[in-house]
């Protein structure tokens, strides 16, 4: 019985390779049968332009090593997308929840909570480049890791200090004053900025107060937490320093 399925699986392997073999002349007897078939095959393959076909490819490259390189419409949509993402206020479920991780960092008057995941770098006041005619919230611009940025005071994105302390830092020239730190913040696509704080005290985990921050706190701030700390909308800070 051996025997017999032996020689079976010996015919039916010669049988394959002689199918195997046979299959070109098979389908040349074909397509000889159906000259009508074979001359639209040649006519078709005569009618592409492969120079036209060569310069989609060569564009297409283009594009691809250009979306990989961070240029190109398509990657600024995604840097855009990605803005967008940095800027959502994480929702809180319960008084049970870690608390979101924050900066927290002092200006002249106020304590400010910033959401971490918005910040990049925090480095001491680097040199600082007046700009003639800018806003007052604006001290100049700043360079750091080969980007030229604007510097904001963030107490007075904040109406931080009182007009009258405001004055009275003019009159002195404490606004020149070099000390202090600027926060880089991830902007995205956006104008890079970094904000001007005093201080920088800790990174802890807070849970934002259930209750808004009152009107009158400014429409910077979200939340006021029970140590008296502003706690930033982040969203609404980015919107105002990246246009």
């Amino acid at each position: 019985m051996d025997d017999t399925l032996a020689g079976a699986g010996a015919g039916l392997a010669a049988g394959m390779v002689t199918g195997a073999a046979g299959a070109a002349p098979l389908i040349a007897a074909l397509e000889s049968a159906s000259p009508d078939r074979a001359a639209a095959r040649a006519a078709a393959q005569a009618a592409i332009d492969w120079d036209e076909v060569h310069g989609k490819l060569a564009r297409r490259t283009a594009d691809m090593e250009a979306t990989f390189a961070g240029h190109g419409p398509w990657a600024d949509a995604v840097l855009a997308r990605r803005a967008e993402e940095l800027a959502e206020i994480p929702q809180l479920h319960g008084e049970e929840s870690a608390g979101v991780p924050m900066l927290v960092a002092r200006g002249a008057e106020t304590l400010y909570g910033l959401e971490l995941r918005h910040l990049g770098h925090i480095v001491p006041m680097p040199r600082l480049a007046r700009v003639p005619g800018a806003p007052p919230a604006v001290l100049g611009v700043i360079a750091f890791a080969g980007r030229v940025m604007r510097l904001f005071d963030l107490d007075r994105l904040c109406n931080g200090p009182s007009a009258g302390l405001s004055a009275a830092l003019s009159r002195t020239g404490a606004e020149t004053d070099p000390s202090g730190y600027a926060v880089v913040l991830r902007t995205g696509a956006g104008r890079p900025a970094a904000l001007r704080v005093r201080e920088v005290e800790r990174v802890s985990d807070i849970v934002p107060p259930r209750t808004a921050a009152p009107t009158e706190a400014g429409p910077l701030v979200r939340a006021i937490a029970a140590d008296r700390m502003a706690i930033l909308d982040m969203a609404a800070l980015l919107d105002l320093v990246k246009t």
